[in-house]
Formats: C-alpha cells, structure tokens, sequence
C-alpha cells in the first residue's frame, strides 16, 4: 500500500518532495524539533530560516508542499493549513521572487535557412538533431516527449506523419495522445527529415527501441549506439542549440524554445482555430496557452491602433 501512496504523484514530483523532506528533518533534529508530525510554528521557522537564506520563493514553494505531502500519506495534521505558514509561504513570493528570464523564440525562416545548410548531408547525428528540432517545433512538443518516442510510435502517411505520445506532462493517468504533422514543401518538412534520419539510421518502425539515440562518430562513419537508451537531457541541450545557433548566434535558446516558437508561429498565422491550437499543444487552459505564446508586433500594436490617436 506504501508503494501505491507514492504512485499516486509522479515519480519526479516524489523525487522533490522527498529530498525537501530531508532537509527538513535535518533542520529539525538541529534544533531538536518534532518532525512526524511538525508543529505549525516549527514550519514556520524553517520556511523563514529559508527566506533569511536568500532561497528562492520556488524553493521556499517545494519546501512547503513537500512538508504537506509529507504528513498528507501518513494521515497526520498538515502543519501548513496554519496561516502564519501560508504567511511565509506569501513572504517568499513577495520578497525572494526573480522575474522569469524567457528563452528566445527561432521563426520557420530560420529553421529552413539551417536545413537548406545540411540538405545533402547523410550524418546520422547531424539527421537525429535537425528531426529532434523540426519535431518539437512543429509538433509543439517538449523534450521528454520527443525523446521518450520509440520507432513503433511513429506511422508514416502519404501526407502527414503521427505521433504517439505515450506520457505528457499534461497526460497525467497515461491515457496517451496522437499529434498529427503535415508534410512540408521546403528542407525544413519535419515529415521528410524524419524519414531520412530513419533510412540513415537503419531504423524500423516496427521496433520499440528509442528514435532518438546517443550517437558515435569513428572517422568517417556515424552511428546510433544499440544499446537502447534515449538522448539524455544534457547532450540534446548541447546539440539542439549549438544547430540553433548556427542561424541566430547571438540568441539565447533552450530546448523549450522550440515548443514555444512553434505555438507562437502558428497563434499568428491567419486562420488558426484556438480549439485545435490548444489540442495540437496539449494544453488544458488558455492560461498555460498563453503562457508559451508571444503575440507578433503587430498584434500588439493594433490595440493602441484602435485609440485613433
């Protein structure tokens, strides 16, 4: 039954809470406190004792919350129902809060100037990272999603490709959701990149190993490793953005930039419906919609437009 308390949050959500957990009851076996369960003001003071220590309010938050599942699966009194603790928890994000530094967006322009650059190009690596990029962009995907897909998970049309995605942030019970991609007609067609990296790669759409694999290089010839392991976290970072920088140097992107720029790219375009903007993105609010998309200067502009000044 223990095991199946845990699973009922995800395995990182556990991971973070568990380890803010422990520094509680580090902190309170220093002053000699109670931990299972806490008092109230004893929460108080270490949620405070963390603000005094210049911690972020997004520590000071997992702080909390972790103390709250802590004593919620072991069917204790929550300490942070008090107020003077959700006080604290207010004082962190008043006081410790940083402003959120967004990465930069790259436009459709961009990404067929870089693939026009490898149009002849056979490099498996070379390959894996352009699909990684055009995937993620056009399927407005995030990394864990891109790389967690397996051969098997791909189907190819005349005229589209489609994904499934087995587990998404958004997908918490796992039910598992299709993305569709059109064929393009430039170098940058995520539909045809994918198909080359396939054929380059010698990979089967029957096979249930990992499309996107760490790679080797030996002089001349390049390699996917058989071993099946997806692209860490680290090396895609590492290989997605040096591509990236290739057409806009002085840009600074993340992995994340490439959901967002594909949702920016297409709110702006004329036509697009917001019910199937927001399905193609797996988004459950227009708030989190919102959040990834950056309104063209246009736009912008047209509200103070309308002021006929």
């Amino acid at each position: 039954m223990a095991g199946h308390l845990l699973d009922s949050r995800a395995e990182t959500t556990v991971s973070k809470y568990s380890y803010q957990v422990k520094l509680f009851k580090t902190f309170c076996a220093d002053k000699q406190f109670s931990t299972l369960p806490a008092h109230a003001i004893h929460v108080a003071l270490y949620l405070s004792n963390l603000i005094d220590a210049g911690k972020s309010d997004s520590v000071v938050s997992a702080a909390f919350y972790g103390i709250k599942w802590y004593h919620n699966i072991n069917d204790l009194q929550d300490p942070t129902d008090n107020q003077i603790v959700k006080s604290m928890l207010e004082c962190a994000k008043r006081v410790n809060s940083r402003p959120v530094t967004k990465k930069d967006i790259v436009d459709t322009k961009s990404l067929i100037s870089l693939c026009d650059m490898f149009s002849d190009s056979n490099d498996v690596i070379v390959l894996r990272d352009l699909s990684m990029i055009l995937l993620s962009y056009a399927g407005f995907l995030r990394f864990d999603e891109v790389s967690s897909l397996r051969c098997c998970d791909v189907s190819f049309f005349d005229d589209h490709i489609k994904l499934f995605i087995r587990k998404s942030k958004t997908d918490i019970y796992r039910k598992g959701r299709e993305i569709v991609i059109s064929k393009g007609e430039t170098s940058a067609c995520p539909v045809s990149m994918l198909l080359r990296y396939f054929d380059s790669a010698f990979l089967s759409i029957k096979s249930e190993m990992y499309v996107f694999r760490p790679a080797c290089r030996s002089g001349q010839r390049c390699f996917l490793l058989s071993k099946d392991k997806k692209l860490s976290y680290t090396r895609a970072k590492e290989c997605i953005v040096s591509k990236l920088k290739i057409v806009a140097p002085l840009a600074n992107f993340g992995l994340h930039s490439l959901r967002a720029s594909g949702a920016t790219a297409a709110a702006n375009a004329e036509g697009v419906s917001e019910r199937c903007l927001k399905r193609h993105g797996r988004w459950k609010s227009d708030r989190a919609k919102d959040g990834y998309i950056d309104d063209s200067l246009d736009k912008k502009l047209f509200i103070t437009r309308q002021l006929k000044l």
